[in-house]
């Protein structure tokens, strides 16, 4: 048994069916990782799981006012939450009988329904508030009879809070989480047996039960504790007494020796490091902690056996964990959902997590909606997702956090564009924009993420820039086709004609339909392809208004050479040296010619377009070429375009 789908109206960010932004969302039946920005959604998918099903731990669970949708002014004064449960077992079906959904063609499947409507009259003269009413029945829209506790039972949920202290949760107590564990063992059934013979307090002891009564009796004979026991009996509690009501103790163990007894006496706590002698107490940190309870919580579920549902709720599991063991707890996570057959629920701030995770298993959470990332929902093909498993890194899933990406071809673009947007009045940083450099060849791959096959419009901008790779023709330590042929170049063995890589060696319409299949190869839904005006970004920096920059970054770089750093004094030199420079360019030759003299260093790899993006971040950031919309009109149109996609208006 698994739970299919989840369904909520007017709850919290969830509103209307009939406006369309209510949940209705469909779970794999293995892992299931929900990311998103923070208020997007996450824990209240989680909440509606809780609600309806409680969960193991007893949590404290009610509806409440705040629960109830607000649009506007308005706040709605019913909320409905549904989740479908499929592939019951037959043993499952015959406990759950008087509550199964049956249609034709369908194998019998479990619905369960909870309706909650406000009180909204207030009492004369004020009074206690009145919380919401409650009712939970089974069938569509809780059409079938109100569930009965033996049956809510059976579907309790595990549930991991975030932030949870992993620690007070594995201490002995009441009902503790060992305790559970133990108990769902196979083999603990006849340990609750006890044949301890006092008379006989050497023999050894069959089942736990004997063990605790044994080490009970041997406590109680102990001389420490009996000369405790007997001064206190003797000394104080005997003067404390009535003649008919006299008063003595006993120090044991536990009052009561039961099974559940013995076992929530017990603690689980992890061995001390490999430099600490087992046999010293040593306490290990929150991360490692966290980890040991989940694998108890996985433990419980996969030994449990029975009818139970093995669904397992955590939110945020990166709590307490550095990067690598964020990846290790989240393919535990999955090899378990599918080798155990649990179902796990993940919610997640962490790009390791997303990162970790197959494609496929990711559920964008955003602005109340949610969007599934497998096969047939995106507009990934199957070689993407297969691309997608071996490349998509902790950096590039910011992607799944952000409310805006901009996916570029390099690192060099990825270090200028946040300066430019920065100094242009249209800061990604406010505004939620997450840059993700994937190479040219990953682009479209990338592009398609967040793209779906419905058509429908995530509210998730993505722009993705890439170059034209169409060489200018004045660049001439670079040539084309038709250099090659008025040069007389041979041709390569095998080859039928030379290679076209210059601008006159298209037509006009080859030129559009080029700038066309790289626009066409990445576009759809929200997202936006902006291809270069000329050739590449640095290319086409030098050809705008930050022509200068550009030319001073790259002299900035060369002064920096294999140093790795410049000194102030030697930046300072550099950079009025490079002005001047420029500025006896500008009176001689034109912006294109200067654009092709100054792109030769990058063309030949002498220079890191790297090392240049940094330094003109560094330039632009001083102010000393403008901000705002002045800094905004002298960048390269197509980056403008870009930025207006992402940021529309620029901050005031």
């Amino acid at each position: 048994m698994y739970l299919h789908r989840v369904t909520a109206v007017n709850f919290r960010a969830f509103g209307d069916r009939s406006t369309g932004k209510h949940l209705d969302l469909e779970l794999n039946s293995g892992l299931n990782v929900l990311v998103g920005e923070n208020d997007a959604g996450k824990t209240s998918i989680v909440d509606v799981i809780r609600y309806v099903l409680l969960t193991t731990s007893n949590d404290y669970l009610r509806i409440e006012d705040d629960d109830f949708h607000v649009n506007g002014l308005h706040q709605a004064t019913e909320l409905e939450l549904e989740v479908e449960l499929r592939d019951l077992s037959k043993a499952q079906q015959a406990a759950l009988v008087d509550w199964l959904t049956l249609e034709k063609g369908v194998p019998p499947y479990l619905v369960v329904h909870l309706r909650a409507r406000r009180r909204i009259a207030v009492p004369v003269g004020g009074g206690r508030h009145m919380a919401p009413i409650v009712t939970i029945s089974a069938g569509k829209g809780g059409g079938g009879p109100e569930l009965g506790s033996a049956a809510r039972e059976l579907l309790r949920a595990t549930y991991l809070k975030p932030l949870r202290d992993a620690v007070a949760e594995l201490r002995p107590k009441k009902n503790s989480r060992l305790s559970q564990v133990l108990r769902a063992h196979k083999d603990m059934k006849g340990q609750a047996t006890n044949n301890f013979d006092k008379t006989k307090p050497d023999k050894q002891p069959a089942t736990l039960v004997e063990v605790m009564a044994q080490a009970q009796y041997r406590i109680g004979t102990n001389t420490a504790i009996t000369d405790v026991r007997d001064r206190l009996n003797s000394e104080y509690l005997k003067e404390l007494s009535f003649e008919r009501t006299p008063l003595s103790s006993d120090i044991r163990v536990t009052a009561e020796m039961t099974l559940a007894q013995v076992l929530e006496k017990l603690e689980l706590t992890l061995s001390p490091p490999s430099t600490v002698s087992s046999d010293i107490s040593c306490e290990r940190g929150l991360g490692y902690n966290n980890v040991l309870f989940m694998a108890a919580e996985l433990l419980l579920l996969s030994d449990g056996g029975g009818d139970e549902l093995s669904l397992l709720l955590i939110e945020e599991p990166e709590a307490h964990l550095h990067p690598q063991l964020q990846a290790r707890v989240l393919k535990m996570l999955a090899d378990k959902a599918v080798g155990k057959k649990i179902q796990v629920v993940v919610t997640t701030h962490s790009p390791n997590i997303a990162s970790s995770a197959n494609v496929e298993n990711l559920i964008l959470v955003a602005a109340g909606k949610t969007y599934r990332l497998t096969p047939g929902e995106t507009n990934l093909e199957e070689s993407d997702y297969e691309f997608l498993k071996r490349f998509l890194d902790s950096s590039k899933a910011n992607l799944f956090f952000a409310r805006g990406v901009a996916i570029v071809e390099g690192a060099a673009e990825a270090i200028a564009l946040p300066a430019l947007a920065e100094c242009a009045g249209r800061s990604f940083d406010a505004n939620g924009i997450s840059t993700v450099s994937v190479g040219s060849v990953g682009l479209f791959r990338y592009a398609r993420i967040l793209q779906r096959k419905d058509g429908a419009l995530l509210p998730v901008k993505v722009a993705c820039l890439g170059d034209l790779d169409i060489v200018p023709n004045d660049v001439a330590y670079i040539q084309g086709k038709n250099d090659k042929i008025r040069n007389a170049v041979p041709l390569k063995p095998g080859q039928k004609e030379h290679s076209k890589r210059k601008l006159e060696d298209y037509t006009p319409a080859e030129i559009v339909e080029v700038r066309m299949k790289k626009v066409e190869r990445a576009q759809g839904g929200s997202t936006e392809v902006f291809i270069s005006d000329h050739w590449t970004l640095e290319y086409d920096l030098l050809r705008s208004g930050l022509s200068k920059a550009t030319y001073c970054a790259i002299r900035l770089e060369q002064a920096e050479g294999s140093k790795g750093y410049l000194k102030k004094a030697d930046f300072d030199s550099t950079l009025r040296n490079a002005q001047q420079e420029y500025d006896e360019l500008a009176k001689n030759i034109s912006l294109e010619a200067i654009a092709a003299y100054a792109y030769e260093r990058l063309e030949s790899k002498k220079a890191s377009k790297a090392v240049v993006a940094q330094y003109l971040a560094t330039l632009v950031s001083r102010g000393d070429f403008g901000t705002g919309e002045t800094f905004f009109k002298l960048l390269p149109p197509y980056v403008q375009l870009a930025l207006e996609h992402l940021v529309p208006e620029a901050s005031a």
